[in-house]
């Protein structure tokens, strides 16, 4: 299945990839979310989470494909593909709008990750003829909102 959606090399060289989420990524996903610091985990989810479990990664990638839209960033090493960020889009109901979020893992911020994924996020939010995204940023989240104001979004 070629559904890679950009592939590039890390500040570091490191080949990653950016594809929708599939359900068989869970597992690793639980693994990568579970590596985050308790700052990352509280700016994406607005709250501390201490583990996540299966129940939970299944929430987060089991999506509706007609009203969001999933992406995952990899790298691959021996062990196969290890997702180091995410980002996604959830349709909003009766509006042609879209909420987003993003999750990049503490090693991989600050690399223009999250600028690419928004980017992949913004062109099929397009295709499917929304014409407005917005996002909930913590008021702490610097790294976040100069990129939320980089990337022309409106900062409230």
């Amino acid at each position: 299945m070629n559904d890679i959606v950009e592939t590039w090399h890390a500040l570091d060289g490191t080949l990653l990839e950016m594809r929708p989420m599939r359900p068989s990524d869970g597992p690793q996903v639980k693994v990568s979310l579970n590596k985050l610091s308790a700052d990352a985990r509280r700016s994406r989810f607005f709250a501390s989470i201490a583990e996540f479990s299966d129940d939970a990664v299944h929430r987060l990638i089991d999506i509706d494909p007609a009203r969001e839209y999933l992406l995952v960033v990899l790298r691959r090493d021996d062990n196969g593909e290890i997702p180091i960020a995410g980002g996604r889009f959830v349709l909003e109901d009766q509006r042609p709008e879209c909420a987003f979020s993003l999750l990049i893992g503490d090693p991989w911020q600050g690399q223009g990750i999250g600028r690419r994924i928004i980017k992949a996020l913004i062109r099929e939010a397009s295709r499917r003829g929304m014409r407005r995204m917005h996002g909930h940023v913590l008021a702490d989240n610097r790294p976040m909102l100069a990129l939320a104001r980089a990337l022309h979004f409106a900062v409230r």
